[in-house]
């Protein structure tokens, strides 16, 4: 339509200028026929006109035989009116009188004939004085030709005005529009339509295909949602079996290291009460036999003399006193080490959640204290009064274990970061315990490390994703640390950490195993809704 439109339109502009060009030419002939027959006989009056005034003008027998002859000449054609300019611009003849006498000398068309050139002007009238009566509505065009004397190439010896009725002309112009429209129309409904009856027809088929490509990427999809859940039950399967074999071996072989230390330790531990009491009571026995005996033999003097004898009796309960404080170390990591195992608690029991920190602590020490590349890791505790933990212990002390060891690894990371620049970075983990809720305990571990990005946090649980070097971690730990709080204990795993400020874990753990939470608490406990 919109082309239909435009072509209407050029249609239109290119009509009305060639009408214009092909009256104007009429124009210019009639004009030339004036100069040819009119002018020799009535050119030498009207270019002397100066001392009539417009009345006696319009009085003078010349000016009325003229006046008679414009209007035998023009009857017939489409001219309605005829004026006649000397050159000074006076209006020295017109079909209509009143105008007989106006200046046109500031006039663009008269100055443009004056000049040689035709000028051409297309307007529209409401109402216009013709030769014998008045039109209405009606579209002219004023055309200023230069009347020239002897011929086309002849001097110019004054100017005519010719107003020309193309309004017939131009509602042929409009009709022809209106047809072209109307027919283009009438064309592009029908191939409109030939064309809505192929699409109809075309639609159909692609419904068609659509449905069965719709059905076939259904059945895809579903395949493709069925395999994933196969192969994240496998991962997980995997994983658990991988943590299921490590904190086995892991277990056994720290029960068995506790076991072996602690037979001997106890043995030593426990005979060194008898040889401190031996140790004394031969001390006591020298000193006597010192006493009773002040001025001994040479040779035993002499023996006294090199074994230094008052120093050894001065050391040697100083070294009963240091095996005694080593020993009791010994049992306390054989202790820790047993409650770290747990292999006498596979099931659930209700246990002390600080005594499974501090084993775990305990085992961790080494890392925790002063490297080359960073002071010792200082550990806060900020431990609550909590009940005793109806859990897994081995379980949830491996739990505490991953996060520990994490926290560890990445104030390491940092510290590194600073010794590279000559700074140094006191790292501190903070954990902190309290019966949050009733019936639940909560556990926060905060470290002073890196921290991690949003993205790295949404994938933190997810199977072998880690944040650490190549080598370094498997990405198991915190998916099985959280496999083992929300699955086999019932509760939430959450992190809180930002870039540059550190991470905390907290742990949700219910006192009981039993009970469902209630609905209050699903909402004030983070990961508990839909339980």
């Amino acid at each position: 339509m919109i082309a239909t439109g435009l072509l209407a339109v050029f249609y239109r502009q290119r009509a009305t200028r060639d009408l214009v060009v092909v009256t104007e030419d009429e124009n210019v002939t009639i004009t030339q026929i004036f100069a040819n027959t009119l002018w020799p006989q009535y050119g030498p009056f009207l270019s002397n006109t100066e001392s009539l005034s417009n009345d006696e003008l319009k009085t003078t027998q010349q000016f009325q035989q003229l006046y008679q002859q414009v209007l035998a000449n023009v009857e017939g054609t489409a001219v309605l009116k005829v004026k006649f300019y000397d050159l000074q611009g006076r209006t020295v003849f017109s079909t209509d009188l009143g105008q007989v006498g106006d200046d046109k000398s500031d006039s663009s068309g008269f100055l443009a004939a004056q000049s040689g050139t035709v000028l051409s002007q297309l307007g529209h009238r409401d109402t216009f004085a013709a030769l014998k009566q008045t039109l209405e509505d009606r579209h002219l065009l004023s055309s200023y030709v230069p009347i020239r004397a002897g011929g086309s190439s002849g001097e110019i010896v004054g100017v005519a005005e010719l107003y020309t009725d193309i309004t017939p002309l131009l509602a042929h112009i409009q009709q022809t529009q209106r047809t072209i429209v109307v027919g283009s129309l009438l064309i592009l409904g029908t191939l409109y339509g030939i064309l809505w009856l192929i699409v109809q027809r075309g639609n159909r088929l692609i419904k068609q295909q659509y449905q069965q490509l719709e059905a076939s990427e259904i059945r895809h999809r579903q395949q493709a949602e069925e395999l994933a859940k196969i192969l994240v039950e496998l991962r997980k399967t995997q994983a658990q079996m991988v943590q299921s074999e490590r904190l086995s071996s892991l277990g056994q072989l720290v029960a068995g290291v506790a076991h072996e230390i602690n037979n001997p330790t106890n043995f030593i531990h426990g005979n060194l009460v008898h040889f401190k009491d031996y140790t004394q009571t031969l001390l006591g026995l020298l000193q006597l036999y010192r006493t009773h005996y002040p001025d001994p033999d040479a040779a035993v003097q002499l023996a006294v003399e090199e074994a230094d004898v008052d120093f050894l009796a001065a050391d040697l309960p100083k070294m009963l006193a240091s095996m005694q404080i080593g020993t009791d170390r010994i049992r306390q990591i054989v202790l820790s080490l047993r409650n770290f195992s747990r292999l006498d608690e596979a099931t659930v029991k209700a246990v002390d959640i600080h005594a499974g920190i501090d084993s775990t602590l305990m085992i961790l020490e080494h890392q925790l204290k002063a490297q080359p590349h960073r002071p010792s890791i200082q550990v806060s505790k900020r431990y609550g009064d909590l009940p005793k933990v109806e859990c897994y212990a081995g379980q949830l002390n491996q739990v505490f274990m991953n996060i520990l060891a994490n926290a560890i690894d990445a104030i390491d990371e940092v510290s590194k970061l600073h010794a590279s620049e000559h700074r140094n970075h006191p790292g501190r983990i903070t954990i902190e315990t309290q019966q949050s809720d009733p019936g639940w305990v909560t556990v926060a571990i905060a470290d002073t490390g890196k921290g991690m990005a949003a993205s790295a946090q949404q994938r933190l649980f997810d199977p072998f994703f880690t944040t650490k070097p190549v080598g370094k971690g498997t990405g198991l730990g915190l998916s099985i640390s959280h496999q083992i709080i929300t699955e086999t204990h019932r509760g939430t795993l959450t992190i809180d950490s930002e870039l540059g400020q550190g991470t905390t874990m907290r742990i949700y753990i219910p006192v009981r195993q039993n009970p469902r939470p209630t609905e209050s608490q699903a909402d004030r406990i983070p990961g508990l809704q839909g339980q």
